[in-house]
């Protein structure tokens, strides 16, 4: 299917909704959910809810909350929601339902904050290629009747940030992100004090010019790291001078072994 018939079948669903609020994360496919919604529906007619938590980083955090005045649509009710997810046991405990629980908790609260609006439909950024990866929190989604429109209209990734592109928003290009909690070992509790440090590590990266760039703790031994690369950084971490680099800012930090991840990301 082209993305010229996918993208008609993305406005007729939205049209069909008249008022919607969008789970917004600033990534590359709530944002453009986000500005298709804004387009079919105008800015009265969406809420926007961005879950603001220690689970994202200072800059994704700027990123996502200034995202509506960057593209012109200042105007748009932008709501953001406080979660505390350091107070949920299920969700500390790091199982490997954790996203599951937060997710969970995290939309049952956008419906909470929808509810004095009068909103019924809360919209979700998933696409196709989502669908593949066994995503726990997926299952919160459907449990809680959140519509997936992307899905719906047959927009994998590529799609979305083809379309993202021709729209000319600044997040078509950016690396797909996670939550700083994937960078915690299955097992290991979630801390402020962990999720710091996995921050830190992927800022001094990112200041090295390694933007998308994941560092993960190790279970057991604080002094080491697994870094996992995007695909077109490994001919540059090879220059001689770079990896030195990296080796530095690491020895600095107290980390005394680094691991990468070959198949990078």
């Amino acid at each position: 299917m082209s993305l010229e018939k996918k993208t008609l079948i993305l406005h007729a669903i939205l049209q069909k909704y008249e008022r919607v609020a969008v789970a917004f994360s600033g990534g590359v496919d709530s944002s453009f959910l986000l500005k298709s919604a804004l387009s079919v529906l105008g800015a009265g007619n969406v809420l926007v809810l961005y879950g603001r938590s220690c689970l994202i980083s200072h800059q994704e955090q700027q990123l996502a909350e200034n995202w509506p005045v960057r593209h012109g649509f200042g105007g748009v009710e932008f709501q953001v929601v406080e979660l505390q997810p350091l107070f949920w046991k299920e969700f500390v405990s790091n199982t490997t339902r954790r996203c599951y629980y937060c997710k969970l908790r995290m939309y049952k609260e956008f419906f909470e904050e929808m509810r004095g609006r009068e909103l019924q439909i809360l919209l979700d950024g998933t696409n196709t290629d989502d669908l593949k990866d066994g995503r726990p929190g997926l299952q919160a989604i459907h449990e809680l009747g959140v519509k997936t429109p992307l899905v719906q209209a047959g927009f994998d990734k590529k799609d979305v940030r083809a379309c993202s592109r021709d729209l000319t928003l600044d997040t078509w290009d950016i690396p797909s992100s996670s939550c700083l909690a994937t960078r915690i070992p299955s097992g290991l509790e979630i801390t402020e004090d962990r999720l710091r440090t996995a921050e830190s590590y992927e800022e001094g990266m990112k200041d090295l010019g390694f933007i998308g760039c994941r560092v993960h703790l190790h279970p057991v031994q604080e002094e080491t790291v697994f870094l996992q690369l995007q695909h077109a950084d490994f001919n540059i971490f090879f220059k001689q001078g770079l990896r030195l680099a990296v080796v530095r800012f690491f020895q600095k930090s107290g980390v005394r072994n680094i691991f990468l991840d070959l198949v990078g990301r």
